[in-house]
């Protein structure tokens, strides 16, 4: 566990492995030597991790396939010893911690698992898609919980990669914006969707892309196919009914509309610190996906199917054995 973590020693950027595997073996090895005494986070306060951190904050699935769904924003567990944060929205992505079950669900039709790591503490208490301190607004006791979930998803990343060669991430939340669609997040702000369908895009940007990993490996791919080809991830979805940006049918947002872009969470785990990892961030729409548990489920089976079908495509362009 950790311990004595200065927020001022942790910067904003994002932590490598090495980096977030030396801090929790640095904390397992003074608890080791602290015999039945916990240390506590701060020198002024006497409570332990263990009285802050509670197993049922995290609900971790093991998967059996290359693919990574982190959802940190739907919980609903409001610890009334831990106070809530001062920094940044509390505002809860409901039903995405259930839609992360129901997807889970909907891969036993293909004898799969997905990884699985959901928050089921609030948004109020800690936000999981942030940096350190952001995530917990300078609450040193918040600190565990955030090393947690993120060595939970570093765990699931390295199992499915040793597996598999590599691994799909990804983010799930959920927005109300006025168009009811998928804003699938890959790093990219509007313009720059834009510009990569129309051809114009610059090798910086496509640098920056959450599936940047991919053209690494691959002679014949370009970010223009994976954003928005006939096979691209949106592009598919949209065929199954629900409808997606970027994608074949749906570009990129026009300048009036609001889109995500891809939080903390896409950003590192897609990055070149993780290069047998892609992915994205989805913002799945209310009404038509999480709003019942009829379109839960139904979004679900076309989400499973649509996985295997755009993992079967990228497989055959990527050898994740050679960088490019």
């Amino acid at each position: 566990m950790l311990t004595e973590v200065s927020f001022a020693s942790i910067r904003r950027s994002p932590l490598s492995k090495a980096t977030l595997a030396a801090l929790l073996m640095a904390g397992a090895l003074v608890q080791t030597g602290c015999s039945t005494h916990h240390t506590s986070l701060q020198s002024d306060d006497t409570q332990s991790h263990s009285d802050v951190f509670d197993k049922s904050w995290l609900h971790v699935v093991k998967g059996n396939m290359p693919l990574v769904i982190s959802a940190p924003h739907g919980g609903m567990i409001k610890p009334d010893n831990i106070a809530d944060r001062e920094c940044g929205t509390q505002e809860r992505d409901d039903n995405t911690d259930h839609l992360a079950l129901e997807i889970e669900k909907a891969f036993e039709t293909y004898g799969q698992k997905p990884y699985l790591v959901i928050a089921k503490i609030s948004r109020a208490k800690i936000d999981l898609n942030r940096d350190l301190e952001t995530a917990t607004c300078g609450n040193q006791k918040m600190a565990y919980t955030w090393h947690q979930y993120h060595q939970d998803i570093e765990a699931a990343l390295d199992d499915a990669i040793s597996q598999f060669g590599y691994a799909m991430y990804i983010d799930l939340h959920g927005q109300s914006h006025k168009v009811r669609r998928l804003e699938l997040g890959y790093s990219l702000r509007s313009p720059a969707l834009k510009a990569n369908y129309e051809a114009t895009v610059t090798p910086q940007t496509v640098e920056k892309t959450s599936v940047e990993n991919i053209l690494q490996h691959s002679n014949d791919l370009s970010l223009k196919t994976l954003l928005t080809g006939e096979y691209a991830f949106g592009t598919l979805m949209a065929e199954a009914g629900f409808p997606s940006v970027p994608s074949q049918q749906d570009p990129y947002p026009l300048a009036d509309q609001r889109y995500f872009t891809g939080g903390y969470n896409t950003r590192r785990y897609t990055s070149s610190d993780y290069p047998n990892v892609f992915g994205m961030q989805i913002e799945s729409n209310f009404f038509g996906v999480r709003n019942s548990q009829q379109n839960q489920t139904q979004f679900s089976e076309a989400f499973a199917k649509v996985i295997n079908d755009y993992l079967q495509y990228i497989n055959q362009h990527v050898d994740w054995k050679n960088t490019q």
